[in-house]
């Protein structure tokens, strides 16, 4: 923290100085003093230095003299003051109006002041302000460390820098979204913004309006404020985990039926905040990135749906609870996630809403069967509820029956001869019953001519001895395909 070159004219060991040119730039920081009699590398300066100097050379240089102050400037130092009366008895005319142009100040030292006194007198400004800044930061990060120590969470810290800058203090989090504020004035006109960082991961942004300019001092507390709310969000993300990881262990326990009784996981759920004696449901949910899935998943939720998400290693399990069995919130935002194209390689599958825990091991077979079929037909979204007759293929096929005997005396000459031929007849009959027997739109779907497509329901014809344009012969043939695809869907 230096002193503005404006500052430094009005010091009593510079009365006698003139500005003589750059007077735009009066405003600027003068960091440091460099002292160079002999300029030869300009390159060696830094931003921010007030450079004095003899200008030894200039006089007899007409080619540095024109390029002087522009390579001062490109170096950005803070000011320029030459001491005239050892080499040059005036300062040139072209340095001063390239200072004008430059907006760097240029100062004038007589030759009756020495160096030292000029250089002693800025650098105590510079020094003192410097101690002044480690002072007041020190008071800053013991105040607000001590709110950290003593647990008193955001507010105390917003209420604290708010009082500290004079200003109005908000604090948002990466989704703009308002996590604290506090207010000490009712109109502002000066805004400034500092990100929440801890390590790579941004937090939030701490917004700090005033109704006047801001210090170097505000700037210090804000940057100060900034780390410490990075502490306490740090700790909020912490707690947050904890919770999650707790629930989802609670959520294994639950489907695992890993309870001692219903009394008892019942009480722990309520202890969490889950009343299970409600309607229940579990989904499933797949997708290429599930982390990814997960955010767009709770942001879905929010506060709107009680639910418990647990990671497992290439899916997502879901348990939600519902107050009202006739709240279709879940529905709508599973529809809301299938239309979201952002999320990549997404399938779900949802089962039936039950009443209580004792059936919830039922949601999560019908989930997962949902699940399967969902990928089998290349969709993204599936109820068990929506799958129909299929779902008394799959409790015969879960009771262990053997779903061969309902399909093969029909389709066993179709799955031959597609797996000796390589040919698609049971896909061409899917698709056909499908497109409710359409010809055209049933051959669009398999990108086939209808004359081929006909060609190839002659075959199913002949091959099982059903006419499929007949009714009642084609729903035998319907249900025999259900079981197979049934078997085969739930054998993977």
């Amino acid at each position: 923290m230096g002193i503005t070159v404006k500052e430094a004219m009005q010091l009593p060991e510079l009365k006698d100085t003139r500005l003589i040119a750059g007077k735009e730039g009066i405003h600027n920081e003068i960091r440091w003093i460099t002292i160079v009699e002999i300029m030869e590398d300009a390159t060696r300066l830094h931003e921010g230095e007030f450079l004095i100097t003899t200008a030894f050379g200039l006089k007899d240089d007409q080619n540095h003299i024109d390029h002087f102050i522009e390579k001062l400037a490109n170096q950005k130092l803070s000011g320029v003051a030459i001491h005239t009366g050892f080499y040059l008895d005036v300062v040139p005319q072209r340095i001063i109006e390239a200072a004008n142009e430059k907006h760097l100040p240029l100062i004038e030292i007589p030759r009756m002041l020495n160096f030292s006194t000029i250089t002693r007198g800025i650098l105590e400004q510079i020094v003192n302000r410097q101690m002044k800044l480690l002072s007041y930061s020190q008071q800053i990060q013991e105040a607000l460390t001590e709110l950290v120590l003593k647990n008193e969470g955001m507010p105390s810290i917003t209420v604290t820098l708010a009082k500290l800058l004079g200003g109005n203090v908000e604090v948002r989090d990466v989704k703009d979204e308002l996590i604290d504020s506090y207010q000490t004035k009712s109109k502002t006109e000066h805004e400034f913004l500092n990100p929440i960082i801890a390590g790579e991961q941004k937090y939030g942004t701490i917004i700090v309006r005033k109704d006047s300019d801001f210090t170097p001092l505000d700037y210090l507390a804000i940057k100060q404020a900034a780390t410490v709310y990075s502490l306490e969000f740090l700790k909020l993300r912490i707690v947050e985990e904890t919770r999650t990881y707790v629930h989802a262990d609670f959520l294994d326990d639950l489907l695992s039926n890993n309870y001692e009784s219903e009394e008892v996981i019942l009480n722990r759920g309520k202890e969490l905040g889950y009343n299970l004696s409600s309607y229940n449901r579990v989904t499933v949910l797949l997708a290429d990135d599930l982390d990814y899935l997960e955010k767009i998943l709770r942001e879905l939720l929010g506060n709107n749906v009680t639910s418990i998400i647990k990671r497992k290693l290439d899916h997502i399990i879901m348990l939600t609870v519902n107050e009202n069995e006739k709240d279709k919130k879940i529905e709508e935002i599973i529809k809301t996630l299938s239309e979201n194209e952002k999320v990549k390689g997404l399938h779900i599958g949802c089962g039936d809403e039950v009443k209580g825990i004792s059936s919830l091991t039922n949601s999560l077979q019908e989930a997962h069967h949902s699940l399967l079929f969902a990928i089998y037909r290349g969709i993204r979204s599936l109820l068990y509820k929506d799958l129909g007759a299929y779902k008394l293929f799959i409790q015969l096929k879960e009771k262990g029956e053997n779903l061969e005997s309902y399909y093969l005396p029909l389709l066993e000459p179709l799955i031959e001869y597609d797996r000796t031929h390589k040919s698609q007849l049971l896909k061409t009959f899917e698709a056909f019953v499908e497109n409710n027997l359409i010809v055209n739109r049933t051959a669009e779907k398999l990108f086939i001519h209808r004359h081929t497509l006909n060609y190839r329901l002659k075959q199913i014809i002949n091959k099982t001895g059903v006419n499929i344009h007949h009714h009642e012969e084609r729903i035998h043939l319907q249900f025999a395909l259900m079981a197979y695809q049934t078997d085969q869907i739930l054998s993977t």
